[in-house]
């Protein structure tokens, strides 16, 4: 056979494999392997095998992504993500976990951890209480909010999660149904909160704009709307350091399996209008490197901003843990997301 049809070979399987995706991308078939192993090891993985020096994805530059992998049972599910100042990662899984770890030179995870969120644990307790969907940090204080979709809440956590300083089941998000509730938090520099529920009216997420300290009783809380791209669903956030919000959303389709797109968006939309929505910068969908992408972190350090995504593998054996690290061109972070493409459309 020869070269083209080998690779028309590989496509169709590409092809299967991701209709069985999307089939399974709810319950997935957990793998437990029975260790409490810390151990997290990376596999560097390509942006496209066929053509393995891509580099450019709509507005983004691809600099590199790894499969993670551990032999602990409870690794894997991760729905969120942030960087912390020591340059490690913390990602929360869907199961109520945190798993912690950096990236060295040569490819290895620098002090990697996986341990249990405080409380959400115990004879009382339930999946519904270890439910977490979005982290968000603040790097002052040290301090950590996680939010919760089943049994709606947030809880907030001192420096290291030693412990939980303060619980709020906010009242407007109790009649969210309960696995679609708070899909993402987002903590801005100026102390505010933005939390935005996995659920769709109609084509808009229902959406909260707290004041300051969502679990403080003092902090007041507005509705608002977010507009995603057709079809996609927020999955994560977090704001950059020039001010506007990148934005993680997920579709699933047949026959393609898992799509994303990472928009921007401009906060100052909030506090004038009812309805906001991104501007899309970039879209990952196969033959590109793809999985069930939830989690969003930004890093700045001399050579630019990256912005870093992992996909939440649903314990599954058909997913795979995938981290992905891109730059934002500085020519593009300058701009005003009305100078971007509409939102719907990539930014080539």
């Amino acid at each position: 056979m020869n070269k083209y049809g080998d690779r028309m070979i590989q496509k169709m399987k590409h092809l299967g494999l991701a209709s069985l995706l999307a089939v399974l991308s709810v319950g997935g078939v957990r793998v437990i392997y029975p260790t409490a192993s810390q151990d997290i090891a990376l596999q560097p993985l390509a942006l496209d095998v066929d053509n393995p020096a891509l580099r450019r994805v709509g507005g983004l530059i691809f600099q590199g992504a790894w499969e993670l992998r551990s032999r602990n049972d409870d690794f894997g599910g991760i729905s969120a993500l942030t960087a912390l100042a020591d340059g490690r990662f913390l990602g929360v899984g869907d199961a109520g976990t945190l798993i912690g770890f950096g990236l060295t030179l040569d490819q290895r995870t620098d002090r990697p951890f996986i341990a249990p969120l405080p409380d959400p644990q115990g004879p009382n307790k339930n999946y519904k209480d270890r439910d977490s969907e979005g982290i968000a940090h603040d790097p002052m204080t040290g301090q950590f909010w996680i939010s919760f979709e089943a049994n709606h809440a947030v809880r907030r956590y001192s420096r290291g999660f030693a412990r939980t300083t303060g619980v709020a089941r906010i009242s407007q998000m109790q009649n969210w149904p309960s696995n679609k509730g708070a899909e993402s938090i987002i903590r801005l520099r100026d102390g505010r909160f933005i939390i935005i529920a996995e659920t769709l009216d109609g084509d808009t997420h229902p959406a909260l704009l707290f004041s300051g300290d969502p679990v403080e009783p003092g902090s007041a809380v507005s509705a608002f709307r977010y507009r995603p791209p057709a079809g996609y669903r927020v999955t994560d956030g977090v704001q950059l350091p020039d001010g506007q919000l990148v934005v993680l959303h997920r579709r699933i389709s047949f026959p393609q399996g898992f799509i994303a797109k990472i928009a921007l968006l401009d906060p100052a939309f909030l506090d004038r209008e009812p309805t906001v929505s991104g501007s899309v910068i970039a879209t990952l969908s196969p033959p590109y490197l793809v999985d069930n992408m939830e989690g969003i972190a930004v890093t700045q350090n001399a050579g630019g901003t990256y912005i870093w995504l992992i996909s939440d593998n649903n314990f599954s054996v058909f997913q795979r843990t995938i981290l992905m690290k891109f730059i934002l061109p500085r020519d593009l972070s300058s701009k005003k997301p009305e100078a971007l493409a509409a939102p719907g459309f990539d930014a080539l």
